[in-house]
């Protein structure tokens, strides 16, 4: 990857939201993760040994959908200092396969329909105040907020023409994403018994519990991401509007953090008991694609969309005594994530 410096020419231009000109938009995302386990092995003492799920299946399914307003009430020097951020949903759910059963749960989000001030405080940094709705338990929800647009984060600086790339750092990949606002609008909740009570039901029904942790949402917060943008076209219709369209490629890959042990199967992976030694090999690797759109007359961009592939893999062997197991587990799953920027009819 080359640095953005070297490839900026002075005859290109600018691509960069343009805060003079916006006074309220309307933000729709949703983030959708699937994952499914292709290949499941376990021996004992070097003998094979059935899983009562199969070899396959226990599929997963989290759906994240946020709309919110955004409304520039002050500006200083061209950029925002007092922005009103509304929450008019903030959604989260979950579906996990075992077997026969399918366990759903929905994420408590209490953000939602939740409107915040965000200013500059004598020292640049963002503070967050609810001016509608209730006040969060937790004030670490009111923490990590920006008053610029997450996809600004994928535009370039400087003059660019058709064809210059530049790269994208971990930083940027989760700004633009909002995975830098994943605590604080899908807070993890204590973890409760997620494979009983209430929130066990049979296929095709909705319990009550909680979702647990462990989540390929977590993966994407914890990836050591790498990226490139490239500027593909100068002018392309979207939906009626002329816009510049970036290109953007991330990709990541290593060790997988363990999750915390407790002595059951959690939501990817067969949970090791006490005693035993550690994952021999546990890697992740996410290859993802897609593209942002930027309108030149509205000065800000109006849609994105990134979608790729996820793939997990772990080995784990463990010992008591004269006895020996060893479970092998490969997970394969897609994600997809769309934003729309839309002005507010008001």
């Amino acid at each position: 990857m080359f640095p953005a410096a070297f490839l900026l020419t002075l005859s290109g231009s600018s691509i960069s939201t343009d805060y003079d000109k916006l006074e309220a938009v309307r933000i729709e995302t949703e983030t959708v993760y699937t994952m499914e386990t292709t290949d499941f092995s376990m021996t004992r003492d070097g003998e094979p040994v059935d899983a009562p799920w199969g070899r396959g299946g226990g599929g997963s399914e989290e759906v994240r959908t946020v709309v919110q307003v955004d409304r520039v009430v002050e500006r200083q020097d061209g950029a925002p200092s007092v922005i009103r951020r509304s929450f008019e949903l903030i959604e989260g759910s979950s579906a996990r396969e075992r077997g026969e059963e399918v366990f759903e749960s929905e994420r408590e989000c209490p953000l939602s329909e939740v409107t915040l001030e965000l200013s500059l405080d004598d020292e640049g940094d963002v503070i967050a105040e609810v001016v509608e709705g209730g006040e969060p338990d937790d004030d670490a929800l009111l923490e990590g907020h920006s008053l610029t647009l997450a996809l600004d984060a994928f535009l370039p600086e400087g003059d660019i023409d058709e064809g210059d790339r530049w790269d994208l750092e971990a930083e940027a990949v989760l700004r633009a994403l909002s995975l830098d606002l994943d605590a604080a609008l899908f807070p993890e909740p204590e973890r409760e018994d997620d494979w009983g009570g209430e929130g066990r039901r049979g296929r095709g029904g909705r319990g009550g519990g909680r979702m647990g942790g462990g989540s390929t949402s977590a993966l994407f917060k914890q990836a050591e991401w790498e990226g490139e943008a490239t500027l593909i076209a100068m002018e392309e219709d979207v939906d009626g509007e002329t816009c510049v369209v970036i290109q953007i490629e991330l990709e990541a890959s290593g060790d997988l953090q363990e999750p915390e042990f407790r002595g059951r199967r959690d939501d990817d992976v067969l949970v090791r008991p006490a005693g035993a030694t550690p994952p021999v090999e546990s890697t992740y690797e996410i290859e993802l694609e897609g593209r942002i759109a930027f309108s030149r007359e509205l000065g800000r961009p109006v849609e994105g969309e990134v979608e790729g592939t996820i793939l997990t893999e772990r080995n784990i062997e463990r010992s008591r005594g004269e006895s020996s197991m060893t479970i092998s587990t490969v997970r394969e799953g897609t994600f997809t994530w769309t934003v729309a920027l839309s002005d507010l009819d008001e």
